[in-house]
């Protein structure tokens, strides 16, 4: 009998081992800290040639009211370094002062804050005027809004119940996304970060990069195979994308998450129309530490 008892243990920690299950659902508010990391690098060669290190810290709380959720961050501090940090609109947001973020599950209803990137951001910056108007034009807020509505359907693409170390991608419902496409999502194991517990998954995707013009800039101003394509033109550049998330079981918030995207930018020569590419390679990862409430 103390066999049979011994096997049948094993049976189910082996069966629960296999599957998890993941709810969203928020009994009261959750406020993290979040530390932001990006290193933009092209390629000289072989070799990296790291030209942007962003760092940024911010808060985000989730809340939920009904069948409505609830992310509002807000924004502490920017350490970045190097060439874009002071000019990539994709780090630059996250110094919008305050944003919301409202859905319903993982379809995003609203985004609100970026209405005044301009004025609020932008105008801010200890640059020279010429090159504030340049962010400006450069930059739309279908764009910043759409880099938001893609961060939170990633992290919200499992629900219920999820096996592990498995090919998921034909049990979901893929979101729309404009600007990418979704290959794969494969779940992986259970890991504790930070004393959380958090399953791991890592969505392949392909994407267009919505600001093309400032990782060229970089490119033809800090690696010497760039600098002679300085009277060329940026086209459109495209990534091969590996982002990998940790979530937390215990509310369906991030514990972590990390990006890495393999990119191919184009670039022409306005009088001649030759074409030329180079590659970068972008990392982004973001920290979750809870806030003691």
């Amino acid at each position: 009998m103390k066999q049979l008892f011994i096997f049948a243990f094993i049976l189910i920690s082996c069966k629960a081992e296999r599957s998890v299950t993941i709810n969203y659902d928020l009994d009261e508010p959750v406020k993290v800290e979040v530390t932001a990391i990006s290193y933009y690098t092209t390629l000289e060669g072989e070799h990296e040639k790291v030209g942007t290190v962003a760092r940024l810290y911010f808060t985000n709380e989730y809340s939920q009211k009904a069948e409505t959720f609830y992310l509002n961050r807000t924004f502490i501090a920017d350490r970045s370094e190097g060439y874009l940090k002071k000019s990539y609109p994709g780090e630059l947001a996250y110094r919008t002062p305050k944003l919301e973020i409202i859905a319903q599950g993982q379809k995003v209803t609203d985004i609100i804050g970026y209405e005044d990137f301009d004025s609020a951001v932008v105008a801010k910056i200890t640059i020279p005027d010429r090159w504030k108007k340049q962010i400006s034009q450069m930059t739309r807020q279908i764009d910043l809004d759409r880099i938001e509505r893609r961060r939170w359907e990633i992290t919200r693409l499992l629900s219920g119940e999820v096996p592990l170390n498995t090919n998921v991608t034909n049990m979901l419902k893929l979101p729309m996304i404009p600007n990418a496409q979704i290959d794969s999502v494969l779940t992986k194991g259970i890991r504790g970060i930070d004393g959380k517990k958090c399953i791991e998954y890592i969505v392949y995707l392909q994407e267009k990069e919505p600001f093309p013009y400032f990782i060229w800039e970089q490119h033809i101003s800090t690696v010497n195979s760039g600098k002679p394509f300085k009277s060329y033109h940026p086209k459109e550049a495209v990534y091969e994308n590996r982002y990998e998330v940790a979530l937390n079981l215990a509310n369906g918030i991030p514990c972590r998450e990390y990006e890495y995207k393999y990119g191919t930018h184009g670039m022409q020569n306005p009088e001649t129309g030759d074409s030329v590419t180079f590659k970068s390679q972008i990392s982004h990862e973001r920290f979750y530490k809870p806030v003691a409430q």
